[in-house]
């Protein structure tokens, strides 16, 4: 300690503070320890006068000295969960846990207050109680009238921020509690939204005010930060005895592993066993933290897109997956914003300050967010998901506020399509309201077709019946039935997240082989149709989708089967979603650029020819008329409407202008083009 001290004394006031474990303390100091967690002004107080007693004769300078004295790692007794913090925990020391929703700018906090009296000019001293500041009673020239001289009190820096319990502690979309933080001095700024962590502090109560600004009868409370311990974000904090230890590596080894976990997933809704497949495998995830020698790193999470007809089960399919991830958050896009979703920065109530709020990807870092209803969302809110998805982080440049926050999250979201189903003469990604430039974030996205089935009908209304007559009963289903899971939903949780913070496997030779054959045959199968069938985006799938399979084996090396596995997925997602309806052919085209290859060919052709005319009619005039212009297009086969919406997509382009209402001249040379 004596070293600490030392430290402190020479340190301040670029160092304020000195921390102290409270379990080590209280071996020697029992009583003082526990007048510490009832009495946590006093002792503290007590603590920080010894301090400073001590570090005096220390200290090589005279000069202001208000050293801090921080307690952590406190007893069990003091933990306590955000939602039951009430009247009992008033002014003590507790604990609680969670995750940072919001914080606002640094203000100035009175300290301590100067009063001089209006009668005798006599100056007086108070300290402030953080909600509000209260004047001397009486001064010894027996008056109580006082004027606050601020340039003479003292003033601190202060922060405010909302900590919200951990959504791995909820169960599917339940409300989060959440409390206020004040933090004061060298604690604020050092921490930012949707970090994890332990706060130390003591509860204590505002008095609000009414819309006209008096006080009302209402009290706030607040946490009174005294420490602060960040915490490495974990999938899932949970407990594993050693007994499930045994049970999950048990399971493990079960022949059925990957039929059973699939089989637990959602098991109250008939078929969709690929899409079953795909969610299983975007629990356990590829390998985090590989970066390239160039030094990008590279994704390890699964982002999962389920599009289809109304009654297909994608919105419950979600809200069972939300029970069942150790971590996850669950919104919907038809009431979340972009901001809502990722982050923002947003003025205070009062209009002073400004407020970094985190949205759900920052909440559900290194977990999944469910995202109901993604067709609901405008395009400049999808818009915001672009970077959270791909560079796994979130970046806000507002009101002179630059900042990173990270999104290391997992997205599986669900719409509808753009006519509210699907039209079975109609290219399937033609009928997504999504931008093509999100839809090649997903790894896999799964189209649901509700299609005339008698044997499939049968077999769904029978398993939707059963369901209703045991909930009716109020009984068990038998053992064997399909809608009882094979592995129980906290089982497979534990097993989850063992698998996820265990095992990290890495690629084999054999695996490497099957993906590089995979991608080449089908890139060789879309030359020979003249499309594009993949893209290096689906060889990084295919290779997380791989490292998912191995984690679920709780294997650390990837073997063929992973590979197998996901390269089958990957091939149903291609054939299912890539199939141009006019050609027959596999065109990725359609989802990375929203229109198949043939038709940009098509489009490309028609856009060289109208700016070809334009050259061509420029050497009789020096302006071309666009009237003129469309008719010639008209007998190359271009009609008038297609050919007018090439030309203003020239213009925007900056290739032609408009020197003359309905004239245009070119602005290039035509060999540039």
């Amino acid at each position: 300690m004596r070293d600490e001290l030392m430290q402190l004394a020479h340190s301040y006031p670029k160092q304020k503070s000195i921390e102290v474990d409270w379990e080590k303390f209280s071996h020697s100091n029992e009583e003082q320890a526990i007048a510490l967690l009832e009495t946590p002004d006093d002792a503290t107080r007590s603590a920080e006068e010894a301090v400073k007693r001590i570090c005096q004769s220390l200290r090589p300078s005279e000069g202001k000295f208000e050293p801090h004295v921080r307690f952590y790692n406190l007893p069990l007794s003091s933990e306590v969960s955000v939602q039951f913090l009430g009247a009992e925990h008033l002014n003590k020391l507790s604990k609680v846990d969670g995750v940072i929703r919001w914080i606002n700018q640094i203000s100035p906090l009175m300290k301590t207050a100067t009063w001089e009296c209006v009668h005798c000019s006599t100056t007086m001293k108070t300290e402030s109680d953080k909600a509000n500041i209260k004047p001397p009673t009486l001064c010894k020239c027996g008056h109580r009238d006082f004027k606050l001289l601020e340039e003479s009190s003292d003033f601190i820096n202060v922060q405010k921020a909302q900590l919200q319990e951990s959504v791995e502690k909820l169960r599917g979309n339940a409300p989060a509690a959440d409390i206020e933080l004040w933090m004061e001095d060298d604690l604020a700024n050092t921490i930012v939204p949707g970090e994890k962590v332990v706060v130390s502090g003591i509860l204590r109560l505002r008095q609000m005010r009414d819309k006209a600004g008096k006080r009302s009868g209402v009290y706030a409370k607040f946490l009174d930060v005294e420490h602060i311990l960040k915490q490495e974000q974990e999938f899932e904090e949970l407990h594993i005895t050693k007994d499930e230890e045994k049970e999950i590596l048990r399971l493990s080894k079960d022949p059925r592993l990957f039929e059973k976990i699939v089989q637990s997933i959602a098991p109250n809704i008939s078929g969709y066993t690929e899409m079953k497949q795909a969610i299983a495998l975007q629990l356990f995830g590829g390998t985090p933290g590989k970066v390239l020698p160039d030094g990008r790193k590279l994704r390890s999470d699964i982002h999962l897109l389920l599009i289809g007809d109304p009654g297909t089960a994608k919105s419950a399919t979600l809200e069972y997956v939300s029970g069942l991830a150790p971590k996850s958050v669950y919104v919907s896009g038809a009431s979340s914003s972009g901001v809502g979703l990722t982050a923002s920065a947003e003025k205070e109530k009062d209009g002073e300050g400004w407020i970094l709020k985190a949205g759900a990807m920052v909440l559900a870092n290194g977990g999944l967010a469910l995202i109901d209803e993604f067709d609901k969302m405008g395009d400049e809110d999808r818009g915001a998901l672009h970077e959270a998805m791909e560079q796994q982080r979130i970046s806000i440049a507002k009101a002179g506020i630059v900042t990173q926050f990270q999104s290391k999250t997992s997205v599986l979201a669900a719409a509808n399509p753009k006519a509210g189903f699907f039209d079975p003469t109609t290219p399937i990604p033609m009928q997504f309201n999504i931008q093509p430039a999100l839809l090649s974030r997903f790894d896999l996205i799964f189209a649901i077709r509700d299609e005339l089935d008698e044997i499939k009908d049968r077999r769904i209304a029978g398993h939707i019946l059963a369901g209703h007559k045991l909930a009716g009963e109020k009984a068990e289903p038998p053992k064997d039935s399909p809608l009882k899971p094979s592995i129980e939903t906290d089982v497979l949780r534990k097993y989850i997240a063992y698998a996820r913070r265990n095992h990290f496997p890495v690629l084999s030779n054999d695996a490497i082989a099957k993906i590089e054959n995979f991608y080449v045959e089908m890139r060789r199968t879309g030359k020979g149709q003249g499309t594009v069938a993949v893209t290096p985006r689906h060889v990084e799938g295919c290779v997380r989708l791989s490292e998912a399979s191995a984690r679920m084996r709780l294997a650390n090396v990837v073997e063929s089967e992973d590979a197998d596995r996901a390269i089958g997925l990957m091939d149903f997602f291609i054939r299912a979603v890539y199939t141009d309806k006019e050609t027959g052919g596999l065109d990725s085209y359609m989802v990375s650029v929203g229109d198949t290859k043939k038709h940009q060919t098509q489009k490309m052709d028609r856009i060289k020819t109208v700016l070809n005319l334009v050259y061509e009619l420029e050497r009789d005039t020096d302006l071309v008329e666009k009237a003129a212009l469309e008719a010639r297009a008209r007998e190359l086969g271009i009609d008038s409407i297609t050919a007018g919406k090439i030309i203003d997509d020239l213009k925007r382009g900056g290739d032609l202008y408009e020197p003359k209402a309905g004239f245009v001249k070119s602005a290039r040379r035509k060999e540039q083009l």
